[in-house]
């Protein structure tokens, strides 16, 4: 049903609230970055509407603002693998510091808190003089499978990255990936892609090459596999043996505080854009 739920239909959720609400709307992506935004927008003045898809985030902005003239809307989206490509999102769409808002939260100091929590401190310690900080390594271990892709998009392999198992090529002891395991399992699992594995493998080898920033590269949703896996396998303590992805996420949403939200660029450029415009959206 979701799935059905287009920008148009979105656009017409605005007006039809307009009637009865004089504030601001923020669109996003989805019900988690609902959940993540909603903790700093002020109530009275704002209402947060998930879209359902960065699209109609984008298309759904563009048709209140522009042709219905309703300058009392802006979006927030993942900018994904735009940045890499040199592709702008302009107000009153924004973007996030990095390549989506779970890699932001990973950035900052959410990521300490939770391994504060969820970590044992002897087998964080070995792991770290071992194999080097965890968020280092994590950061490391998604580069490839990110950069994959990107290289899928730029040369339309229509590879598919939907719910990949991590397990089947993060080597356990040091969070490292195996690249050719990967290839064979993305390959493996892209139905409609006719792509040819030694094409793909020396297109992403060429691409190793550049000198990315790896938050543009890395997927939120990767590091956070990658994390559990850690947690429970390798250096977690007793209250992480069975955490899930999802639990994970929702730790890192509720370690991103309003301090830590308040010293991003999102916020900034948000605030920016919100006080030129005399409209509230967050309540600090």
């Amino acid at each position: 049903m979701i799935d059905r739920i287009s920008a148009t239909d979105i656009a017409n959720e605005i007006s039809m609230m307009r009637s009865s609400f004089s504030g601001s709307f923020l669109v996003v992506e989805g019900t988690t970055d609902s959940r993540l935004y909603g903790k700093f927008i002020d109530k009275n003045d704002c209402k947060i509407i998930p879209a359902h898809s960065k699209d109609n985030v984008r298309i759904s902005v563009r048709e209140s603002y522009l042709r219905r003239n309703d300058k009392k809307v802006l979006g927030i989206v993942d900018p994904d693998t735009d940045t890499l490509k040199g592709i702008d999102h302009r107000p009153p769409v924004f973007i996030t510091d990095c390549r989506d808002s779970e890699t932001m939260m990973i950035r900052s100091s959410a990521f300490d808190n939770v391994m504060s929590e969820y970590g044992d401190d002897e087998k964080t310690d070995h792991f770290v003089r071992r194999y080097g900080k965890i968020k280092d390594v994590i950061v490391d271990a998604c580069y490839p499978l990110g950069l994959l892709m990107y290289v899928s998009d730029v040369n339309e392999y229509d590879l598919s990255f939907k719910d990949p198992d991590h397990r089947s090529f993060i080597e356990r002891k040091g969070l490292r990936t195996d690249i050719d395991s990967m290839l064979s399992h993305i390959l493996s699992n892209s139905p409609h892609s006719d792509a040819d594995e030694d094409e793909v493998k020396e297109e992403l080898k060429k691409e190793m090459k550049n000198d990315h920033d790896p938050w543009d590269v890395c997927r939120g949703h990767d590091m956070i596999s990658v994390l559990s896996i850690g947690l429970r396998e390798v250096f977690g303590g007793y209250n992480s043996r069975t955490i899930r992805t999802g639990e994970l996420a929702g730790a890192l949403r509720l370690a991103y505080d309003k301090e830590t939200f308040g010293g991003s660029g999102l916020y900034a450029d948000t605030s920016t854009w919100c006080s030129a415009n005399s409209i509230k959206v967050w309540s600090f």
